[in-house]
């Protein structure tokens, strides 16, 4: 398909020649057609450029909701280390002081 400008370009100089009005016509037809498929492919890239962006913004909320999870997960272990190692260490405590009763 050519370029739009280029079918505008021709319906110009025929009009400035003279052409014939039926020529004329069949030019403006034929940039008719062109105007409507370019509406047509414009539409149908709108509609999957919106699509797109749904399942990129989809894809961004699942993936911030199982890093927060994965944060959530990190931090109870981390939690539970901490403690396990202060247990351990009033045990120690516990054990060696000279007010221990065993």
């Amino acid at each position: 398909m050519r370029k739009l400008q280029e079918d505008l370009d021709d319906l110009d100089r025929m009009v400035d020649t003279g052409a014939a009005k039926a020529a004329i016509r069949s030019q403006i037809r034929l940039i008719a057609r062109e105007v409507a498929a370019l509406e047509v492919d414009y539409a149908r890239l709108a509609k999957d450029h919106a699509q797109t962006q749904d399942a990129a913004t989809k894809a961004i909320a699942e993936r911030d909701a199982q890093l927060a999870e994965m944060k959530a997960t990190d931090r109870k272990a981390l939690d539970d280390w901490f403690r396990q190692k202060a247990k351990q260490q009033a045990d120690y405590r516990k054990r060696y002081t000279l007010n221990y009763d065993a």
